[in-house]
């Protein structure tokens, strides 16, 4: 009998003691798992404004295809919206000259904000209207003549000043040199929308 009451107490001491040691495992489990972060809330962006100038970069003919490839060229500007302050574009881009046309993959920094940009540049109708369409400096369209010119869209997200990310849309009437190459920017308008935190 006594034996068997110090088997059970025995027992009833093994019990407990798996039993704390199952409790402090939960404890520490509990304790290591994370707790979610939650991001801030995305809100609506935008900014706009004339793109003012644009330096020679450095363009190379790519062999005879009549295309060039373009490197570190500059363009700038001045936004005001959601962000307000000058604008440095740079950007790289192997386009034909005939166009202009073609993918740009650029970077843009403004104020305290850094961003990637990819944008497609294509020929089309500026807002910009014209008299008497002759199809190459004014383009007759169903709602109206327009200068022609590079239509700019694409995308952007920030690398520093903000999380978020924003669509990318513009135009531009370039005045080109005897060779064809974009000289400076008769007018232009450039837009970026979104969403950042």
């Amino acid at each position: 009998m006594f034996e068997n009451s110090i088997r059970g107490s025995r027992s009833m001491r093994v019990l407990l003691g798996t039993a704390s040691i199952l409790c402090s495992a939960v404890v520490l489990a509990v304790g290591f798992i994370a707790v979610p972060v939650l991001a801030e809330p995305l809100k609506a962006f935008s900014v706009s404004g004339p793109i003012s100038g644009i330096d020679v970069g450095n363009v190379k003919p790519a062999g005879v295809s009549g295309r060039f490839i373009v490197r570190e060229r500059h363009i700038t500007g001045t936004f005001a919206g959601d962000i307000t302050g000058d604008f440095t574009i740079t950007y790289d881009a192997n386009v034909p000259l005939a166009t202009q046309s073609g993918p740009v993959h650029a970077r843009m920094i403004v104020d305290s904000y850094e961003a990637n940009m990819t944008i497609i540049s294509s020929l089309g109708p500026t807002p910009v209207p014209c008299g008497s369409p002759d199809g190459v400096t004014c383009i007759e369209t169903p709602v109206g003549n327009f200068v022609p010119g590079l239509l700019l869209n694409g995308s952007m997200n920030f690398l520093s000043g903000a999380k978020g990310t924003g669509n990318v849309n513009g135009w531009l009437i370039p005045i080109l040199d005897a060779q064809g190459h974009i000289e400076r920017i008769a007018a232009s308008l450039l837009t970026i929308a979104g969403q950042w935190s």
